[in-house]
């Protein structure tokens, strides 16, 4: 393997952890996951905006199917966290990407693999999509798990600011300068704090300005459980520097992959579904990598 340039690996990952720890162990600036969730289905290609692949590979696109056993899903996702703790440079950091069957269990083990005192964050991807039972609160939110490496992971919160205008304002007092700047602001022990809305600010830890993919996204390839291209940009964004290296090793369609060659990261894509491996050389086919199998 050549740590110079784009990998996508055609297998099992966990398989795949000793080459990749030969060629880059201590070496990736990002790592997002986004493993099955024990939602107990399989998964198959549905159409994309683009009449989709025509030739696909015969079979589901992945089984996502556990018995209901969370100790069976652990099992599963633990040594691949390990190996991605060995893949992680000194200011990497991880992302996980889970929904509620799981998350709680997987915290625990994050926890006790990378140091609970290297947690970073809990955040919230909330969308309105979907449909809603009347036998429950509806599902709306997807959660990803963050670690850091060490105490000193990367973080640019620059890169993925959004207008103070957007974030919440705790009803503060709002108001116009000499100069017809609008702010708003508070005061506390004696003292005002006024805040521009034509500043900028990080995001908080609940994302809802992100939406799922529609049905007639251009961006849908045909793969299930595709995550829209504006989630994994804020994640690059924010978590690696330009000329990177980012890994996904459950990369499904692509998006990872195809974020971090439009940004300017090198990327190592890794699954095992025949179908994700052909949804990706389609997407990427104008992108320079090496595939392995």
């Amino acid at each position: 393997m050549n740590p110079g340039e784009n990998l996508l690996i055609a297998g099992d990952n966990l398989a795949a952890g000793p080459e990749l720890l030969a060629a880059f162990q201590g070496q990736v600036d990002l790592i997002y996951l986004d493993p099955p969730f024990a939602t107990e289905r399989t998964f198959s290609l549905r159409p994309s905006a683009d009449g989709g692949d025509p030739d696909p590979p015969p079979g589901p696109a992945y089984r996502d199917r556990w018995g209901g056993d969370p100790d069976r899903f652990l099992a599963f996702l633990e040594p691949r966290l390990a190996l991605c703790r060995n893949l992680l440079a000194p200011r990497g950091t991880l992302y996980l990407h889970l929904d509620f069957r799981r998350v709680h269990h997987a915290r625990l083990l994050l926890d006790r693999l990378f140091g609970e005192q290297y947690f970073r964050n809990e955040i919230i991807w909330y969308y309105r999509t979907g449909g809603r039972t009347q036998k429950a609160f509806a599902f709306k939110h997807e959660t990803l798990l963050v670690y850091g490496k060490t105490g000193d992971s990367y973080f640019n919160g620059e890169a993925v600011a959004i207008p103070r205008s957007d974030a919440r304002n705790n009803k503060m007092k709002r108001a116009t300068d000499e100069d017809g700047r609008t702010f708003r602001s508070i005061r506390s022990a004696g003292k005002e704090y006024r805040y521009y809305d034509d500043e900028k600010v990080t995001p908080d830890d609940v994302w809802s300005d992100i939406s799922h993919l529609q049905q007639r996204d251009p961006e849908r390839t045909g793969y299930p459980t595709q995550k829209p291209e504006k989630l994994l940009e804020r994640v690059l964004l924010a978590s690696s520097p330009e000329g990177g290296l980012v890994a996904d090793l459950f990369c499904g369609s692509g998006t990872t992959l195809a974020v971090a060659q439009r940004l300017g990261r090198r990327w190592i894509g890794c699954d095992e579904s025949p179908v994700a491996i052909r949804t990706v050389q389609r997407r990427l086919a104008g992108a320079s990598f090496s595939l392995r199998g």
